[in-house]
């Protein structure tokens, strides 16, 4: 097995990871906050890399990396005030099977406004090269997604653990009850955290575009691998969505390249391994849904 390859994959599966990263932390605060489970947030991933391919047009990559974004995360608001505040309190089942057909018919107003055909979107031209590591030639873009989500994980991780805002978002992903006890607008907190979540999903979605290319069905591959990384992390655990994301990243990275055929299965494999030996996730808190 020659080093180059073994770290080309590596650095794959980190990149990949990262994006993973961004997804799970969507879908936990908000599964933790509210304890719906969002399976629309994969086809929003998808509207933010077609409504970055529109805005690109006009603006090029950047505005379109700092507008779809906050699009797709306003879309979210609209959504969760519209529909989603319908199913808070009520079982569990009713918000998946909402998400669930929301997530469907989303996916058709795509096809209907963009085509059934994939869709081009190309890095910015000074990214477009690879960079010499000396042991390899490495896509100067990957590298530069790789920067910019530790600098966002780290933006995020001070916007919840330093600021009054983010310990309110926090407190109710322990007990939002509790928080509206304590005089909290849990209807803004509510929409605000939706909108964050889907804001991370849209990012996500502009920074993958380049890599794997825009098309209607994108979310799909990244939304279960995200749910997974929740499980593995810990729902409601900050640093166990990134070990999360970051471990199924490089192990379906390497399975891709070296073991093939068991490259999809290997993320069930991890994460019932996972289950078995500690059943709330690596950082999960017990008894959090309980």
């Amino acid at each position: 097995m020659e080093l180059s390859l073994l770290l080309s994959q590596l650095f794959n599966g980190i990149a990949t990871g990262m994006l993973y990263v961004l997804m799970a932390m969507g879908l936990t605060i908000i599964m933790g906050t509210m304890g719906v489970v969002n399976f629309s947030h994969g086809v929003l991933f998808a509207f933010g890399a077609y409504f970055a391919y529109l805005i690109a047009e006009k603006t090029g990559f950047f505005g379109a990396l700092l507008l779809a974004p906050v699009v797709v995360g306003l879309i979210g608001m609209v959504l969760e005030r519209a529909l989603v505040a319908r199913v808070y309190g009520k079982d569990p089942l009713y918000g998946l099977l909402l998400t669930f057909g929301l997530a469907m018919a989303l996916e058709e107003v795509i096809r209907i406004g963009w085509g059934t055909a994939g869709l081009p979107f190309s890095a910015p031209g000074f990214l477009s090269s690879f960079i010499d590591l000396k042991i390899m030639f490495y896509p100067a873009y990957r590298l530069a997604v790789l920067g910019f989500i530790l600098l966002l994980i780290a933006a995020l991780w001070f916007f919840l653990e330093r600021t009054t805002t983010g310990k309110i978002v926090r407190a109710g992903i322990q007990d939002s009850v509790m928080v509206g006890i304590l005089g909290v607008n849990t209807k803004a907190l509510f929409t605000g955290v939706f909108g964050l979540g889907t804001f991370l999903a849209g990012l996500a979605g502009v920074l993958s575009a380049p890599m794997s290319g825009i098309m209607p069905t994108m979310g799909d591959n990244v939304i279960m691998p995200s749910f997974i990384v929740i499980i593995l992390g810990g729902v409601g655990s900050f640093w166990g969505s990134v070990t999360g994301g970051l471990m199924l990243g490089i192990i379906v990275s390497l399975c891709i390249q070296f073991v093939p055929a068991v490259a999809e299965l290997s993320m069930y494999l991890v994460m019932a391994l996972v289950l078995l030996v500690r059943p709330r996730g690596l950082f999960g808190e017990e008894g959090l849904f309980e």
